[in-house]
Parts: C-alpha cells; structure tokens; sequence
C-alpha cells in the first residue's frame, strides 16, 4: 500500500469523493488548503447536513400534542426550522406552524390570518387561554348542577341519632340470670335537655312451646303421671 503525505493525499483526494462531497470540495477551496483543515471541514459540513436532514424530516411530522400549551409548541417547532434550514424564509416557519397545531385551534387560527409566526403565536395563545377558561367556567357549572344538597330533615336526624347515642347510658348484663343493671352517669347531661326515657329490657323468651297437660295416661286422672297410678300393673 503506497505511503501518501499530506499534499499527495489533498490532490488525488477529489479524485475520491462523490457527488455532494465532489462539488463541495471544488465550490470551497478556501477550506481544503491542507489536508486537516480539508478533514476538519468536510466532517463538520456531513454532520450539519445529517443533522438538517433529520431536523427537517421531524418537521414534516411534528405536531402539537394534548398537554402541549402553544408556547411550547412555537418554540419547538422554531427551533426545528433553524436546524433544518438557517436561511428559511417566514412564510414557511409560518406554514409549518399551522400543520402542527392540535385540531381544537387550527380553525380558529386560520380565520385569524396571521401573516408571520410572531402574529400566530399571539392568536393561538389567547385562543388558547379562552378555551381554558370556558372548560374550567363548564366543569364549574356542572359540578354545581349535579351536586346533592342534604336534606335538613336528614341532617337533623343524624345530628339528633347521634345525640342520643352519646346520651345513652351503659348497660351491663350479667350471664347468670336475667338481671339488668343500669350504670348511667348523668354528671355531663345539661338540665336543658329532656329526661332519658326508661329503657325496658327485652327479654326474648324461648320456652313459650306449650307443655303436655299433667295427666296419667292410665286412668285419665289429672293428679298423678303414669308411674304412680294405684291402676298400673
């Protein structure tokens, strides 16, 4: 493999390049005066144009999204515009501007006219705060319409319900017998408030079958059972 110096390789180098590359290289000699200014320039000219490729490529596309406000939007998609193309003229930021806006303001916006991205930005905004402001003043309307307002006869109930559980007095029961005792502490109860009414316990009686009349089944007397009648054999 044949050993090239620097000059050597800056002369036959044209002979290698291809068409962007080619034409630029004869179109700046002033930026290939020695092989490393060559190399410095012609990587530096590939990675803007890969770049402006992919900015303008992601313009095409690029659209305002739901929580995206319009702010956001303008100066995304003016910065996208630089990358792709420094020299690009206002009717086409403007252009671009219009394609990407999200579909609850584009109409609005179009019947505005603006004749460059400065008057787009400021009709989109103020369109953008009054729709804001209409949404809140709707979600406020409903929520008003269809709350439930509490009843005064049931909130009384509940208030009194409660007043009486607080009121009431403790009551033990003893698992022996049926005895009831009533500790009730009567030290918190203003004399405003009415008596306590007696509370009558409920005992639930489970013995109320009726029991078999008392009768010999021998003789029929109703004075002793079977097993002391005189008549048993």
């Amino acid at each position: 493999m044949f050993k090239l110096t620097d000059d050597e390789k800056l002369f036959y180098v044209s002979l290698c390049l291809e068409a962007d590359a080619r034409d630029w290289f004869y179109n700046n000699p002033h930026l290939c005066s020695t092989w490393i200014t060559f190399i410095q320039n012609l990587l530096k000219t590939l990675e803007s144009s890969g770049k402006a490729d992919i900015s303008f490529n992601h313009l095409r596309h690029y659209e305002q999204s739901i929580n995206q406000n319009v702010r956001q939007y303008y100066f995304d998609i003016m910065k996208l515009c630089k990358e792709a193309n420094p020299l690009m003229d206002e009717a086409t930021k403007l252009q671009y501007l219009k394609d990407g806006l999200k579909p609850s303001l584009r109409f609005e916006v179009f019947l505005k006219n603006p004749q460059n991205p400065e008057e787009f930005l400021r009709y989109a905004q103020k369109l953008e705060e009054l729709k804001s402001f209409d949404d809140k003043q709707y979600i406020s309307s409903w929520s008003s319409e269809n709350e439930l307002p509490i009843s005064p006869t049931i909130n009384s109930t509940i208030i009194n319900t409660e007043s009486k559980q607080n009121n009431r007095p403790f009551i033990s029961r003893k698992s022996n017998d049926n005895t009831v005792n009533y500790n009730a502490n009567y030290n918190h109860i203003n004399s405003d408030y009415m008596p306590i009414n007696t509370i009558t316990p409920q005992v639930s009686h489970h013995n109320n079958i009726p029991k078999p009349p008392y009768q010999c089944y021998k003789c029929g007397d109703h004075d002793h059972y079977i097993r002391n009648c005189p008549h048993f054999q």
